[in-house]
């Protein structure tokens, strides 16, 4: 009797460990690892703006896009933000590289000195967006630079969320 369970645990192990097996398949391809992945080509986007060239005049956005963080070296949260008629899940799909350079100067850097008030002090945040064509010909450029004229992190976030939100639009109106 005690033969009979042995063999019944080792037909459910084996059952477990290929369903294991299946399961950690599909996430990795679906994850953007994968050699169709997004993420494993994240180097090569980048690279676009390191060799870029003046945009050829009225180029146009193409196929489906995806978004790249430049100084993070990943896809960057505005890409899930797209609508998904223009957001590729993996790199085959990709007609437009759209590569962000995220820069701020800090709120209250720049010019305030001694007791100056608090509303003196400014910030600013920028987000600028590079669009190439998957060959790697620059399409179009362009920069949202929210200003900031109070003190402390959350001002500096909620500038971050608005350059996001009116990048996100601009990105959309192209397509």
């Amino acid at each position: 009797m005690s033969g009979r369970q042995t063999r019944g645990v080792s037909a459910v192990a084996i059952v477990i460990v290929v369903a294991v097996v299946v399961v950690i398949l599909v996430l990795v391809l679906n994850s953007g690892v994968g050699p169709d992945g997004l993420t494993a080509h994240v180097d090569h986007y980048i690279r676009m703006l390191d060799n870029r060239s003046p945009a050829a005049p009225g180029a146009r956005p193409t196929g489906l896009a995806v978004v790249v963080d430049s100084e993070m070296k990943r896809i960057d949260a505005l890409h899930d933000r797209l609508p998904s008629g223009i957001r590729a899940t993996k790199h085959s799909e990709v007609g437009t590289v759209i590569v962000l350079v995220r820069s701020g100067t800090g709120i209250g850097a720049g010019f305030t000195s001694g007791l100056s008030p608090a509303s003196l002090q400014q910030g600013s945040y920028t987000i600028s967006a590079f669009l190439f064509d998957k060959a790697g010909n620059p399409i179009l450029n362009h920069s949202v630079t929210k200003k900031t004229s109070m003190s402390g992190a959350g001002a500096e976030a909620e500038a971050k969320v608005e350059a996001d939100r009116e990048m996100l639009a601009w990105i959309e109106s192209r397509f």
